[in-house]
């Protein structure tokens, strides 16, 4: 388990209670929780948190740290998040956070979290904006300077580690808004690239002023549309 990733995905996590809160009766679906820092951010903060992830070891593992932090009230079921065995209309809240991109059928996840969620209930979801636009940039930087051989061709078959999709903004929300959902409010997680890739420390996130101001920015409209990724609060319709 590679605790000093997790530590910075729950640094990196700090936006989605101040943007999303729980209350202390909720109960959440965590869909593609991965490592499950969400889990210990909105720690105290809701009733019982499922976290839903294919990959069977990497739940094994969170679960290790996740009860280091003193949490019991946090499960994990293993299932591919497009198919999720657990009865409908049971969660208050539900949080994808860097899923959808990875999965086969982005349509299918957002019809699972409207189906798993009560009447009127919430979801928390993230799509990448310029995160793999700078990724990608770097990348041709690097090829172009460095003359580095280009990667072999894309395997066409899936793998859920992989971003499979790339839409634009817009398209994202078609997709959710389609499954029974309305857009209720967006920000950006945060205007600076990723950094971190290159072993930067992720000063803004640490720093309270920077954050501070970041968040302002990443709330503007337009400005909003250039993070790293687009937060999004969606309202399942009756």
């Amino acid at each position: 388990m590679d605790t000093k990733h997790l530590k910075a995905k729950i640094l990196s996590s700090r936006t989605y209670p101040e943007f999303f809160p729980f209350t202390p009766n909720d109960y959440v679906i965590n869909i593609g929780c991965g490592e499950g820092p969400q889990a210990i951010v909105y720690a105290g903060q809701y009733k019982e948190m499922i976290g839903v992830d294919i990959n069977k070891e990497r739940l094994k593992n969170s679960m290790e740290v996740i009860r280091s932090y003193g949490i019991q009230n946090y499960t994990t079921l293993c299932a591919n998040v497009e198919k999720i065995p657990l009865q409908d209309g049971v969660f208050d809240k539900a949080i994808a956070i860097d899923i959808i991109e990875h999965v086969q059928e982005p349509r299918k996840l957002c019809l699972e979290a409207n189906r798993l969620l009560k009447e009127n209930g919430e979801l928390l979801i993230t799509f990448p904006v310029m995160y793999e636009k700078f990724r990608d940039f770097v990348s041709k930087v690097g090829h172009f300077i460095l003359r580095r051989k280009k990667k072999k061709e894309e395997s066409t078959v899936w793998n859920p580690d992989a971003h499979n999709h790339k839409y634009p903004v817009n398209e994202w929300i078609t997709i959710v808004e389609s499954c029974g959902f309305k857009l209720n409010k967006s920000r950006a997680t945060t205007l600076f690239p990723p950094l971190y890739l290159y072993g930067i420390p992720r000063f803004w996130f640490r720093s309270n002023i920077i954050y501070r101001i970041d968040s302002f920015f990443c709330k503007l409209p337009i400005i909003k549309n250039y993070g790293q990724t687009l937060l999004c609060v969606f309202k399942k319709n009756k």
